[in-house]
């Protein structure tokens, strides 16, 4: 299967199940039409909505052992393999950083209910300026912003949040 045939089956299993989730990483720049090669199938899922999602993708496909990594304090992350298809589903999502922990609020209202359910842009904006090596991924979304409206309401709710100095200097220029 490829990539799109394990997306859309799992996008169809998820929601018959009424699991609330986003997609989002580099499927959403994709969908953005942003020049990236999506390898993996990156999901945002509601807490109450995560060991029933994680049960659902473990009976597609294989569960992958995972290392603990210091930079994650993510309650629920899971890596699935499904039909050769690396799926990583993260559930509380939560990113240490210099000063603080960056709690991400999932929030379905800003996932795009018309058609498979992708994650705002301006959220994966945040999230990728707080993992090394992301920079390119960063400066392409900001790229996007200048073509296109940018959801200010979300993006002054995730700078409320705790969020290294710099990251909040850097989205204060799209707020402007």
């Amino acid at each position: 299967m490829s990539l799109e045939q394990v997306l859309e089956k799992v996008v169809a299993c998820l929601q018959q199940e009424r699991i609330h989730f986003g997609i989002g990483g580099s499927l959403l720049l994709a969908q953005h039409g942003l020049p990236v090669v999506p390898r993996d199938i990156d999901l945002v899922v509601a807490l109450e909505d995560a060991e029933r999602a994680v049960q659902l993708l473990a009976d597609m496909g294989t569960v992958v052992e995972q290392d603990k990594t210091s930079l994650y304090a993510t309650e629920v992350f899971q890596e699935f393999i499904i039909a050769g298809i690396d799926i990583d589903l993260m559930s509380g999502l939560q990113i240490r950083h210099c000063e603080g922990v960056f709690i991400y609020p999932f929030d379905e209202q800003s996932i795009d209910s018309a058609g498979r359910p992708f994650m705002s842009l301006v959220d994966w904006y945040v999230i990728y300026q707080l993992i090394p090596g992301r920079e390119q991924k960063v400066t392409m979304i900001e790229d996007v912003f200048t073509k296109q409206e940018v959801d200010r309401k979300r993006l002054e709710q995730l700078r409320s949040l705790v969020l290294p100095q710099i990251v909040k200097k850097r989205i204060n220029q799209w707020l402007k």
